[in-house]
């Protein structure tokens, strides 16, 4: 037992101990809660705000891309900035509990590839159908918080492919409608395959210049008069195919193509590959072969693209 002054000083002493040890319990579960609920939420919300503006700097760079073939702008380079990840190419800040208090910053991958896609197109009058490899222009997010993403330019379109699916942002610039030869009705084909060529890869953090410039600037300005008209896509998987044949659909239907005597479809898988093909025939209203009412218009532009690194601590 203790007595007097000596005891009381004792009990003072092991009161505030106890009292530091209990505020020292709330702070560490203070910071727990926060890197448990609060970081990934917050990081969640990052990465989502960094894929709708990867979204949105696909549709300025498709848009920026069409204004040079169409005007022929065959000199002249363009120049577009994408951040790779939410990172910024900053490192994070140190000591011992700040890192907890922050998201950690993602990554991601810019590449120009050739993964085999093709279009192929042939009509009544063609000797030959015209193949054309649907490279693409893609952004692989490495996201910690949210689900990963691929945004990619093919052919004039913007896509975006994850794990539940894939889908169209953006269409290409086909065009599939009704029209009048100035007699009859008949169906107008345009179509304008695009192909980005580089084969390079950036990957990290931080911003990455894409410069881009046409190589084919001549269009063509005549039209093809044709009985029948096929587009057929091979593309990676049958999903894909999926997407693709959705785009052509749509294109049909937003051009008053609406009779299904005037076209047919499909989309069919390889056994062996797994590789999925959508295609489309156009064969217009009338079914004698002498006389043309699929008109076709076909261009092939190339884009020569590469990829820069931007050294992001120079201001």
């Amino acid at each position: 037992m203790r007595d007097g002054a000596t005891g009381l000083n004792g009990d003072y002493a092991l009161s505030e101990v106890i009292g530091f040890v209990l505020l020292l319990g709330l702070v560490v579960a203070a910071f727990s809660v926060w890197a448990i609920y609060v970081v990934p939420v917050n990081g969640r919300e990052g990465e989502i705000t960094q894929m709708n503006a990867v979204k949105d700097r696909f549709t300025d760079y498709k848009m920026s891309l069409d204004s040079l073939w169409i005007n022929n702008q065959s000199g002249v380079t363009l120049s577009t900035t994408f951040n790779l990840g939410t990172g910024g190419g900053n490192s994070q800040s140190g000591g011992l509990f700040i890192p907890m208090l922050n998201p950690i910053a993602s990554s991601a991958t810019l590449a120009v590839n050739d993964g085999g896609d093709t279009l192929t197109v042939n009509s009544s009058s063609a000797t030959t159908a015209t193949v054309v490899n649907l490279s693409t222009l893609e952004y692989q997010s490495m996201n910690n918080y949210w689900i990963q993403q691929r945004y990619y330019y093919q052919t004039g379109g913007i896509f975006l492919s994850q794990d539940n699916g894939s889908v169209c942002r953006v269409s290409p610039s086909f065009t599939i409608a009704k029209a009048n030869n100035g007699t009859v009705d008949v169906a107008a084909v345009n179509l304008v395959p695009i192909r980005v060529l580089g084969g390079s890869s950036i990957g990290g953090k931080g911003p990455v210049r894409v410069d881009s410039q046409v190589r084919t600037p001549t269009r063509i300005a005549t039209l093809q008069p044709d009985t029948w008209v096929n587009i057929s896509v091979d593309v990676a998987d049958k999903p894909t195919a999926l997407t693709w044949m959705g785009v052509l659909n749509e294109t049909r239907i937003r051009g008053n193509i609406t009779d299904s005597s005037w076209y047919s479809f499909n989309v069919v898988e390889d056994p062996v590959t797994k590789r999925g093909k959508a295609f489309m025939l156009i064969n217009g209203p009338y079914t004698s072969p002498s006389n043309p009412d699929v008109y076709l218009t076909l261009q092939t532009v190339d884009y020569v693209v590469t990829l820069n690194n931007i050294a992001s601590g120079i201001s």
